[in-house]
This record gives structure tokens, sequence and C-alpha cells, in this order.
């Protein structure tokens, strides 16, 4: 993992997939595609059904955003920002409590 401030840690497909295979004896290849499949369907779920439940984690959701308008903040341009979609996370209370040291992780 690396440390990219006190506060961030950033983790690669590939940092998962090779933690996988430390912990489990799996092949590098095998562990790959495994955290592949994973992140694929994730994101299949989420654009078919809206809505992405991990128990004991959080939900990811996806909203829709209207239209509105905006503003260029350098050149000062009125603008039209375009309708699109953004996903949202919501943490599960086990993981707030995981990371408010309420409960021990299992």
């Amino acid at each position: 993992m690396n440390t990219t401030n006190q506060n961030s840690i950033t983790i690669t497909k590939e940092k998962i997939a090779a933690m996988l295979k430390s912990k489990l004896g799996f092949s590098g290849v095998v562990c790959e595609e495994i955290v592949n499949q994973i992140f694929n369907q994730m994101q299949v779920i989420l654009k078919s059904e809206q809505k992405l439940v991990l128990q004991k984690f959080g939900s990811f959701s996806i909203n829709n955003k209207k239209a509105r308008p905006g503003q260029n903040l350098q050149t000062k341009t009125q603008m039209i920002i375009e309708p699109r979609s953004v996903v949202s996370f919501s943490p599960a209370k086990y993981l707030k409590n995981i990371v408010n040291d309420h409960h021990e992780l299992k």
C-alpha cells in the first residue's frame, strides 16, 4: 500500500491480488482474475440496478444529477452543467464502528 499523505492510502487492484496471493496461496494470475471479476460485477450491478449493498461494508448507489447553471471559475462565463450520474458510497454501521474502534475487526 502506498501512503500518499498521512490520512490517505492508495491501493490498486494489483496490490489486492498480491495480498490474496500471500494469504491464500493461489497463483498471481488467479488472484488478479478474482479481483477483476469482483470489480467488473460491481460495475455491472451498479449500472443495471442503481444500488449495490455489501453487507458490513456499505452501499454504493447511483445519483442522477440534473442539468444546472454554473460558472467557469477562471473565465467567469456562465454555462450549463450537463446532467450526469455520480456514484455515492454510504458506509455500513459495522464499518463505522470498526473505524471508530467500537468493535474488533472479525
